[in-house]
């Protein structure tokens, strides 16, 4: 399709009228028994027909409006030269049933099926009422050969119908791959107006669009393959035309085609607003209608190689192809975006949960020590202590980055010996009791699941030191085939609680869920008791 739709059903049509017409006159020549009567009379009929079939491939050969305009007179004609041609040369036992064939097929490319099969029925009939003629002024009429013809014209006339409800609808692809997959780096205003000119040859091309609740609208304009950008103040895009439709300016043409497929006239300048024609210096071409849940737009596309009245079918699924690339760039820009907002909310909770814990915890001891001071005790084994849990969290916090960067998993035992070495320095950062036991196992895990229980213990144990005042944590780890359990037991005074349930602190609840996780809270015997499960699968992650 990359040089445009070259041979219109239109065209096509006059010249198979003007071919059939040669053809008629050419066998009659030949054929020494015909014409069978009035001899004169049908080679002036004739020679008029062939005369008239190729005014009508003159005229419309590159003028879309005088197709429009003489299609249906010349169907007619085309009727009534079948009927005179069959009483004439006795045609009912003739080979020209190929006209027959002809005035079907005409109107099942250029309408549809019901002016098909009203074409049929009305051929049928003249042809029967032509045949009992025939019969009547002819003593060795062939009645069998009349009705074999006759059920012949019948069960064509079934099969062109039938082609003409089931209409073929020409393929326009994707514009040469440039609506396969969106890409975020173009807009989608500019790869569909391309693909749209690619698919039809149309050497320029325009694309107005306005964003859902914007009174402005974008205007991307190509001509000889380099783009313009614009905008149009306060945009009017009309809701009168909802289809593709032809327009030529110069005239005050447009062409356009109903629910029913007839063609309908229109004025250009109430289908294409007058600051748009004037901005994209509009003259002749194809427009189409753009809408999707976003926005919506127009589609212009000219100086298109053999305009016809077939474009407007071609502009249905050019509309639909280019509409559904903008639809999914849409979508993939907002997946994009959720991708981003996801991943700054993951980096804030690791945030918060490290280095932000690890600040609290500092002033805790600094607090601690400042008391101390006003005592009189000497601070310095603890500023060394803390100088020293510095390091350690620096240390971490580059272990936290390289375990970004590294690779998809980790060895459990890994995990364990990471989670211990935390227990440690959460113990003397916080100044409690804090001890993990794990049952090892010789498996794999996620990079990003070394990281969530990282973060889950820290927050964990910050909770039950700053909101519960526990001294004493225990932390168990344990992993199964498909799930790492950890578990928080504390003997602090319990989680804030609403009726008769225990509501864990938000961040953890968060965090566990994003990891894909679960997490149950409970409290007796003195003790608070947090159990979270995640999965080990990478896709466990929201």
């Amino acid at each position: 399709m990359g040089r445009g739709f070259r041979h219109p059903s239109g065209r096509v049509i006059a010249l198979g009228r003007l071919l059939l017409a040669f053809l008629f006159l050419v066998a009659i020549m030949i054929d020494i028994n015909q014409p069978a009567k009035a001899p004169a009379a049908t080679y002036a009929l004739l020679i008029g027909y062939f005369v008239f079939a190729a005014t009508i491939v003159v005229v419309t050969w590159k003028n879309w409006w005088f197709d429009a305009q003489v299609a249906g007179p010349a169907h007619a004609v085309d009727i009534v030269i079948f009927t005179v041609l069959v009483f004439l040369t006795e045609g009912y036992t003739s080979p020209y049933f190929i006209f027959f064939i002809f005035l079907l097929l005409a109107p099942a490319i250029r309408w549809g099926w019901r002016e098909t099969a009203l074409t049929a029925i009305l051929v049928t009939l003249l042809y029967l009422v032509v045949g009992l003629l025939a019969a009547t002024s002819h003593q060795q009429f062939e009645v069998y050969r009349f009705v074999i013809r006759t059920s012949q014209l019948v069960i064509v006339s079934l099969i062109l119908i039938w082609f003409g409800i089931n209409r073929w609808r020409p393929n326009l692809g994707d514009g040469g791959g440039l609506l396969s997959e969106p890409s975020l780096d173009k807009s989608p205003l500019e790869t569909g107006l391309r693909a749209a000119m690619l698919s039809i040859g149309a050497a320029k091309g325009s694309i107005v669009w306005r964003e859902r609740g914007e009174t402005e609208a974008k205007t991307y304009t190509i001509e000889n393959g380099a783009l313009m950008e614009g905008e149009l103040q306060k945009a009017a895009l009309t809701a009168a035309v909802t289809g593709p439709f032809l327009y030529q300016l110069s005239k005050n043409r447009a062409l356009a085609r109903d629910p029913e497929r007839n063609l309908r006239a229109l004025i250009p300048r109430d289908a294409i607003p007058r600051d748009t024609r004037i901005k994209l210096h509009l003259s002749e071409g194809l427009a189409v209608a753009l809408q999707v849940a976003t926005g919506e737009g127009q589609l212009f596309l000219e100086s298109v190689p053999d305009l016809s009245l077939d474009h407007i079918d071609l502009g249905e699924q050019l509309g639909s192809n280019v509409a559904a690339h903008i639809q999914r760039h849409s979508l993939l820009r907002a997946v994009e975006e959720s991708a981003e907002a996801r991943s700054r909310l993951s980096l804030a909770r690791d945030l918060h949960d490290s280095v932000v814990q690890f600040l609290a915890g500092a002033a805790f001891r600094l607090e601690a020590m400042k008391r101390s001071a006003i005592s009189g005790r000497a601070l310095g084994p603890e500023l060394n202590e803390l100088k020293e849990l510095v390091l350690e969290e620096q240390g971490e916090l580059r272990s936290f980055i390289t375990a970004m960067r590294g690779g998809s998993e980790i060895a459990l035992r890994d995990l364990i010996r990471d989670l211990q070495a935390l227990a440690d320095r959460l113990s003397r950062h916080w100044n409690v009791e804090c001890d993990l036991s794990a049952t090892p196992a010789d498996m794999m895990i996620p990079t990003q699941l070394h990281l969530d229980a990282h973060q889950l213990m820290r927050e964990a144990v910050a909770n039950a030191v700053r909101h519960a005042g526990a001294k004493i944590i225990r932390i168990a780890c344990d992993a199964a085939r498909d799930r790492l359990r950890l578990e928080f037991v504390n003997d602090g005074a319990g989680f804030p609680a609403f009726g008769d349930r225990l509501e864990p602190p938000q961040s953890l609840k968060e965090r566990v869920e994003q990891a894909g996780g679960a997490l149950e809270l409970s409290r007796g015997m003195d003790v608070t008791k947090l159990s979270i499960s995640l999965p080990i699968a990478a896709g466990g992650r929201a």
